[in-house]
């Protein structure tokens, strides 16, 4: 997870409308260093608050910082830049309908920075405004303020320099006070608030007395922090990053939520056999681990709805979304999930809001592929523990590299030539293989399931394949895949109670071959659990003592990967092969 930008905001006096996070910074440790010296040849000898009050049109903008009494601080000895808006470029009534404290964060303090920034040559500087804020000052010889002209430049005082501005700073929330902020208490808003904590800063604060034991503050200073942007993987409270963000309305969020509840489902009590303590190949140690299945359940699933809500408009899947680059099929998000539909997505837009981080996308819908997101295809590399069949012996067994050759890219991508493989061999005369494979990451889902064999002699491996999983009452069961159903054609989940040489899977020996098993709907959900998960049990039924087995089957067994593909992305890949 992604540390979140420290927010600091001072509470004296204060109430912001829009829940003010990172809205107001007390003074820092450079304050001493930030004042303006008496100069007896600076030309303007009055202070920024002095030019700025006898100016008569800057009349209306006088008003407002008066109002908020942040004139004292224009008088001092610190040093500031002001852009001061002119009379009859901006609406001061839309700024006088504002509280006190609204007002001076949302319109004063984005007008003021500290230090001084000149306007000379050519330039082009990022500034930051006292109210959190970031703006462009930039040009050569004319400039502009954001996207604002400046009517004249470098207006001294002896406390710092104005700008005048034809038109008034724009104030912009950033994602994470706009989420926050929504007056409407929105789903998405309301799982936010579960991970946000407000401290008190006692570095930064000011103390006061000690009453009755206890450290009293004159100046407090609250730091606020959300580690769910760890989960978004975007610090989204960031002025100076740029994202584009779906933000689901209700409907949308609801829908999702509803959609992808089911796969995560739990049990409160999750059984699983335990291979690493097996003494024999019909080991029955098991393991269990317990959890609050519904809690678990909903925490996970509105997780994965917001891990994926972020992209970063600086990467280059995603520059054309802003119109910095050309078009590509593909989005990003900040946690490098790939979106091979991003227009349809997009399309479900149904409103956008500039923000100063970036843009709020509000969409009636989440139109994410499930493999893409919550439900990807399991590609699972079966660097296992193996076990003889007489005791806890481990196979003698290596990992090898080959040219695996995959044109189509079915499983392992276009560009995949080389390929890890377990190659499990025997270490005596009467040895047959055996391995348990570990299957991580399993959701309460239909997949189908594929071994990748890689080449190996010019005999077959002749195996069967046994699923170990536990069942909604949270008890282990197993499932038996058989070549027999799927070769007469019957449901691939018949589950036959036993399994010999009629049912094994074999494959060419000459080539990278991709066997399919067959499909299977596991009960409940292991994602989440850790170590706790599914195995498969890999045997071979022929008998070391059949002279014509031996000799039509090896008992090498070279292993690339287990496949588990989700059922939903099969079928949308059989029927985009049927459109083409």
């Amino acid at each position: 997870m992604i540390n979140m930008k420290t927010i600091v905001r001072k509470i004296q006096g204060l109430a912001l409308s829009l829940l003010a996070v990172g809205a107001i910074t007390s003074c820092s440790d450079f304050d001493d260093y930030n004042t303006t010296p008496s100069d007896p040849l600076a030309s303007g000898n009055q202070t920024l608050w002095e030019n700025i009050q006898q100016n008569p049109q800057l009349s209306d903008f006088a008003a407002l910082v008066k109002r908020t009494g942040f004139d004292a601080q224009l008088a001092s000895t610190r040093a500031y830049t002001v852009w001061a808006p002119l009379n009859g470029t901006f609406l001061a009534s839309d700024y006088q309908a504002l509280n006190d404290s609204t007002l001076l964060q949302q319109f004063v303090k984005g007008h003021v920075a500290e230090y001084e920034h000149v306007a000379s040559g050519m330039m082009d500087e990022r500034v930051h405004m006292l109210n959190g804020k970031s703006f462009s000052f930039a040009g050569q010889g004319a400039y502009t303020f954001g996207s604002l002209p400046v009517n004249a430049v470098n207006l001294p005082g002896n406390n710092g320099v104005m700008h005048v501005l034809n038109g008034a700073a724009p104030f912009y929330p950033n994602l994470y006070e706009y989420i926050m902020a929504n007056q409407q208490d929105t789903l998405l808003q309301q799982f936010f608030k579960q991970y946000e904590l407000t401290e008190l800063d006692t570095k930064n604060s000011v103390k006061g007395p000690v009453v009755g034991g206890i450290q009293t503050y004159i100046d407090s200073v609250l730091v606020t922090s959300n580690s769910l942007l760890r989960t978004v993987g975007a610090s989204l409270t960031n002025e100076d990053s740029t994202y584009t963000f779906l933000l689901p309305n209700d409907q949308a969020y609801q829908a999702m939520y509803d959609k992808v509840k089911p796969y995560f489902t739990f049990v409160n009590t999750t059984k699983v056999y335990d291979v690493d303590k097996f003494a024999d190949y019909k080991g029955t140690t098991t393991k269990e681990v317990t959890v609050n299945a519904e809690y678990l359940s909903d925490s996970l699933t509105r997780r994965a709805i917001v891990r994926n809500l972020a992209f970063s408009n600086n990467d280059e899947y995603n520059k054309w979304i802003t119109e910095r680059g050309e078009f590509t099929d593909t989005m990003r998000s900040t946690n490098r999930t790939k979106f091979s539909n991003p227009q349809e997505i997009l399309s479900h837009t149904v409103k956008k809001e500039t923000m100063s981080n970036g843009t709020a996308h509000i969409v009636d819908s989440l139109a994410f592929y499930p493999w893409e997101t919550y439900l990807p295809e399991l590609e699972i590399s079966p660097l296992m523990e193996a076990y003889t069949e007489n005791s806890r012996t481990r196979f003698n067994f290596a990992t090898r590299t080959v040219n695996f050759i995959d044109p189509t890219g079915t499983f392992f991508g276009p560009d995949v030539t080389e390929m890890r493989y377990l190659w499990i061999y025997p270490t005596g005369e009467y040895v047959l293989p055996q391995v348990f494979i570990n299957l991580p990451g399993v959701m309460a889902a239909t997949y189908k399931f594929y071994c990748v064999f890689m080449p190996a002699a010019d005999q077959p491996n002749l195996l069967n394949f046994k699923l170990n999983y536990c069942n909604e009452k949270g008890n282990t069961a197993s499932y038996n895949f058989s070549s027999k159903f799927l070769e007469s054609g019957k449901a691939a989940d018949d589950n036959p109670k036993t399994v010999n040489k009629t049912t094994a899977f074999t494959n060419d020996p000459l080539k990278a071959d991709t066997v399919y098993l067959g499909q299977f709907t596991f009960p409940i959900a292991y994602n989440g659990l850790g170590e706790y998960a599914p195995n498969l049990h890999i045997t071979c039924p022929i008998s070391v003592f059949n002279k014509a087995d031996m000799a039509a089957y090896t008992r090498d067994v070279r292993i690339a990967a287990i496949i588990m593909k989700p059922v939903e992305l099969a079928e949308f890949e059989e029927n985009n092969k049927n459109e083409e």
